[in-house]
């Protein structure tokens, strides 16, 4: 869960190594002996690791839903809820679902309830990465994070980027070194300058 206060720890992960941790936990699933019909992404963060794992397991069929709880930049709702619905006949059929992380768990245990319903053979969970916070343990993750920090996968940096910056420049810190300081600070985040300059510039800064 979200510690409270406005300081806690990110970590921004790179391309090159969510694609190598994706691998890696191809082959522990292939390693389970567990061999699913079809692998089924909890959009939006189990796009991308879901396509990869299906690449390494050489699995054709792919489908998702969305499901929703965090918002921008670690800004969580009050519940997780399925958005966009499952199109994908899935009846007897043994499903991998797959995310990006586990955090408070929430979203995991809404898309296991929500599967249930379309009378899967078998389903069992695949993650990046496991925060132990989480009410759900996921079946199969690569790494454990143990001690609460927010992750930014590439495919949601810019966004929570944005996201931060926002909120310091709400509280009226706008100038270039300031808004450095503060991420570092207050988030442990460095950016170039050029991203930041770039993300101003969107936001009419």
């Amino acid at each position: 869960m979200l510690p409270s206060g406005e300081r806690f720890r990110c970590q921004i992960l790179s391309w090159s190594s969510v694609v190598r941790d994706a691998k890696g936990l191809s082959w522990i699933i292939k390693d389970s002996g567990y061999v699913p019909d079809i692998v089924i992404a909890i959009g939006r963060g189990g796009y991308i690791p879901a396509r990869i794992v299906c690449d390494y397991l050489t699995i054709h069929d792919l489908a998702a839903f969305k499901a929703e709880h965090w918002g921008i930049a670690a800004v969580r709702k009050k519940k997780a809820f399925i958005k966009f619905p499952l199109s994908a006949n899935i009846k007897n059929k043994r499903v991998l679902l797959v995310d990006d992380i586990t955090d408070t768990g929430d979203t995991l245990r809404v898309s296991l309830q929500y599967l249930t319903g379309f009378e899967p053979k078998e389903v069992r969970t695949a993650v990046l990465i496991h925060k132990t916070c989480s009410k759900v343990v996921p079946d199969y993750f690569l790494r454990k994070i143990v001690k609460w920090r927010w992750v930014i996968f590439p495919w949601h940096l810019w966004e929570d980027m944005t996201g931060f910056i926002t909120r310091l420049t709400d509280e009226g810190i706008r100038r270039e070194n300031d808004i450095k300081r503060e991420l570092g600070r207050r988030y442990g985040i460095k950016v170039r300058s050029d991203m930041l300059r770039e993300i101003l510039s969107c936001r009419g800064d």
